[in-house]
């Protein structure tokens, strides 16, 4: 699926279809709650980037004096907001 996707192998977390389960097997519930942990810590590290990004943006826009101190002061500021 790596290849076939192009989406690193890391990022892909297969997960059984349990619609005709009668008796679970915990050794496979432990690997789906595994994989949705990642998806949730996935989902958040793109949320934080995003409102790094936004900060970045919403501070630089119109402002061209001394570009490259200010992304830095702003990088540092939305750090610390976050």
């Amino acid at each position: 699926m790596s290849k076939l996707l192009g989406i690193p192998e890391n990022q892909i977390h297969p997960v059984k279809c349990y619609n005709h389960e009668i008796v679970s097997d915990e050794r496979i519930d432990v690997l789906a709650l595994m994989a949705l942990r990642q998806i949730l810590y996935s989902a958040e590290d793109h949320l934080d980037n995003a409102k790094i990004r936004e900060a970045i943006s919403v501070t630089c826009v119109g402002n061209t004096d001394n570009v490259q101190g200010r992304r830095r002061m702003d990088v540092e500021s939305a750090s610390e907001a976050i």
